[in-house]
């Protein structure tokens, strides 16, 4: 139990329910400072909750991003911190030198903050792309991969996750598309066994001008990057995995970023404001592995650990 404990206080405010804020809350739990964990889907895992088999966590045996996530929450229960299904509307300081968690619901009152709530997909702004959204457009292989059984689909981008949701979607479709604009910047591991499935085509220098159809997707328009030329590509689903943009509204205007909108910290995690910590796929520099993530935590509890015990 914290030394500095007070009723209405808390020592340590994880925001996000991924990996990293779920590693952030039980490390700083099982270390006996008050903790509360704010997160606002009802689903733990953020982004890992879509995956079905984790590759780059070290475990006993195949576990899932949902079985990860749920075991991990165990722990966190099990450590006395508690768990609000509820989203970090604004942080910000307090007269008596604490720091304010809002949510639409109630303020948290808390000596340090740990940011951890991730990065979200972008998304095409391309014509068609938002009107299609579910209706063939899709940034879930797990989830909507077998509505494309037999069919061809496309997946947009070169990273570690469209090519890992192309090799979901390669047993269940007919031919898998995979638009890449210049050059492909996922690990070797991912782009071996891609070019060695029969059924994954690459199209090269390439991006997507529209998303065609009307009350579903029926294809593509693709656009050579260098010398403006389209041509068309029937598909049913278009899966784009083309980036990610840092959730980081919450936090306030002192908490520098980068030019990319990233929170900057240094070694420790510790932001601009001394009391807020940042980790996982909203921090510059971040690595986007998952043991990254769960490092990152630790170092971070850790930290505030020694703050708080000063």
């Amino acid at each position: 139990m914290s030394l500095r404990r007070r009723r209405d206080i808390w020592d340590a405010v994880v925001i996000g329910g991924g990996i990293g804020g779920l590693t952030a809350a039980w490390y700083c739990s099982r270390r006996g400072m008050p903790t509360a964990l704010l997160e606002a889907e009802g689903l733990l895992g953020g982004q890992v909750a879509t995956v079905n088999a984790l590759d780059d966590w070290p475990a006993t045996g195949e576990v899932s991003g949902v079985e990860l996530a749920l075991a991990m929450k165990e722990k966190i229960e099990n450590n006395s911190a508690e768990i609000f299904h509820e989203a970090a509307v604004s942080v910000e300081r307090a007269q008596d030198g604490l720091t304010l968690v809002k949510t639409g619901e109630r303020t948290l009152r808390t000596r340090r903050v740990i940011a951890a709530a991730g990065a979200r997909l972008r998304t095409l702004d391309v014509p068609g792309a938002e009107a299609l959204r579910g209706k063939g457009v899709s940034q879930c292989a797990h989830c909507d991969g077998s509505f494309f059984r037999g069919q061809d689909v496309v997946v947009v981008g070169g990273g570690d996750a469209a090519l890992q949701e192309a090799l979901v979607l390669a047993p269940l479709v007919r031919t898998v598309h995979i638009v890449v604009r210049s050059r492909l910047r996922a690990k070797r591991a991912y782009v071996e066994r891609a070019a060695g499935t029969a059924n994954v085509k690459f199209v090269w220098d390439t991006v997507v001008d529209a998303v065609l159809g009307d009350d579903g997707v029926t294809g593509v328009r693709l656009r050579h990057a260098a010398n403006g030329e389209t041509v068309e590509i029937a598909c049913s689903g278009v899966f784009p995995f083309i980036g990610v943009e840092p959730n980081t509204a919450f936090l306030p205007a002192s908490v520098r970023r980068d030019d990319s909108g990233c929170v900057i910290t240094d070694e420790h995690m510790r932001t601009a404001e001394l009391s807020i910590f940042a980790i996982g796929a909203l921090r510059a520099g971040y690595s986007g592995e998952l043991t990254g993530a769960a490092g990152e935590a630790a170092v971070a509890a850790a930290a505030i650990e020694s703050d708080l015990t000063r």
